[in-house]
């Protein structure tokens, strides 16, 4: 492998690894916002249906217990909080995406591969454990957008959707 072609598969990895962080990121705050919006409406509906059926007190106990079983995953798991920070963290994959591309396919140095290695080194530096299967996911739709194969084989051993796996 020459030099050049060494640099090029940097680079390349380099942009698939940004691409697929900020996919990953975009689709966790997605999945964050719709797990606490869900708590949020049924906390609403099962509220209002117990004040509408306040003589009835199986109803009013289930009501309850949806409201109560509702707001404790929201506060014990914070998806909101995780929300805002996957908004944050597809901000910056997203920024150093557009470092990226502002030098261009054929302008960059060994420099600037470093220097953009390292920024992805300390973004994921602080990054929570990952979803396995939304990475993986991420990761082949990365791999779909850059027009290329993905190294590795999907393992399609975990088949629950990723919305499920906290």
């Amino acid at each position: 492998m020459t030099n050049d072609e060494y640099l090029h598969k940097l680079y390349y990895d380099i942009r698939l690894r940004a691409l697929t962080n900020r996919f990953y990121y975009q689709e966790r705050q997605r999945i964050f916002e719709l797990r606490d919006n869900l708590v949020r409406a049924s906390s609403l509906i099962a509220g209002s249906f117990a004040f509408v059926n306040l003589l009835n007190q199986e109803i009013l106990k289930i009501a309850i217990g949806v409201v109560t079983a509702g707001n404790a995953l929201s506060l014990v798991f914070g998806f909101g909080a995780k929300s805002r920070d996957s908004a944050k963290r597809t901000t910056e994959w997203a920024l150093l995406e557009r470092d990226i591309e502002a030098k261009g396919a054929r302008d960059y140095v060994e420099s600037d591969l470093s220097t953009w290695s390292a920024r992805c080194n300390e973004l994921e530096a602080g990054e929570p454990a990952p979803n396995k299967r939304l990475l993986e996911q991420s990761y082949l739709r990365a791999c779909t957008a850059l027009g290329s194969t993905p190294e590795t084989p999907s393992s399609r051993w975990n088949r629950l959707p990723a919305f499920f796996i906290p």
